[in-house]
């Protein structure tokens, strides 16, 4: 990510590892309170806190799928509607293992079209484990505050699936940041890097669309909250422009 130049952000894509920065921050106190919870008290408290958290990732995952990773790995403008045509990969697990030997050669590797595509169908693969394991959650959730019982056993079982999404979510990022952010900044123009940033951070269906960058804004320090707020006077220009 070329952050060096404090008061700016070469590329627009590299908004995400700052987006990634607030994800891990409310996973973080998820996982603590999961962890420290014995009250019922307490589990309605962590269930208010994971329905945040899966609000935040799930809106992050359906935008991406529409104007980031939809449009590379079809070949479409960033502009254009995606369909949704999600495809299963028998060799996932080979592919998945070429990707991972692309990621520890770092930006220089070349990308071999099989590697693409693994990297492609690991993000898809990725976003539908997270929502899975979300759900899973979400029932242990709603059964505690169901039989209005907690037990330790019922404790260790949540505890132990909200590590777990927290390890997936890790892998996700992980993935985008050597991945898909590399090939967004060699093959999308700023323009349509900042439409895809806008969409992340400016929520235009909901009652206040501000509702994702004050949430980022507030997570991050003082430095990362400058890069942020320049970029958002940039993509703001950007819609302000004439077509």
């Amino acid at each position: 990510m070329a952050t060096e130049n404090i008061n700016r952000l070469e590329d627009p894509i590299d908004v995400m590892p700052l987006m990634h920065k607030a994800f891990r921050a409310v996973s973080d106190r998820t996982e603590e309170m999961a962890s420290k919870a014995t009250t019922l008290e307490d589990i309605e408290e962590l269930n208010q806190a994971f329905g945040f958290w899966v609000k935040q990732i799930l809106y992050h995952a359906t935008v991406e799928d529409e104007v980031l990773t939809g449009p590379l790995k079809d070949g479409q403008p960033v502009r254009d509607p995606v369909k949704d045509n999600e495809t299963e990969h028998a060799d996932l697990a080979g592919k998945a293992g070429e990707l991972a030997e692309f990621i520890a050669k770092g930006p220089g590797a070349g990308l071999a079209e099989s590697v693409r595509d693994a990297a492609f169908t690991l993000e898809d693969e990725q976003h539908k484990e997270l929502e899975n394991r979300f759900h899973e959650v979400e029932a242990a959730l709603h059964q505690v505050l169901g039989d209005k019982k907690v037990t330790a056993r019922t404790i260790r079982h949540i505890h132990s699936r909200v590590m777990g999404v927290r390890i997936l979510e890790l892998d996700h990022f992980e993935n985008e940041e050597a991945f898909v952010c590399s090939l967004v900044r060699d093959e999308i123009d700023e323009a349509g890097q900042l439409y895809m940033v806008r969409r992340l951070l400016i929520d235009d269906s909901a009652e206040d669309p501000r509702w994702i960058i004050d949430w980022v804004h507030s997570e991050l320090d003082e430095t990362d909250q400058a890069l942020l707020e320049d970029l958002e006077v940039r993509f703001q220009g950007a819609v302000a422009q004439p077509a």
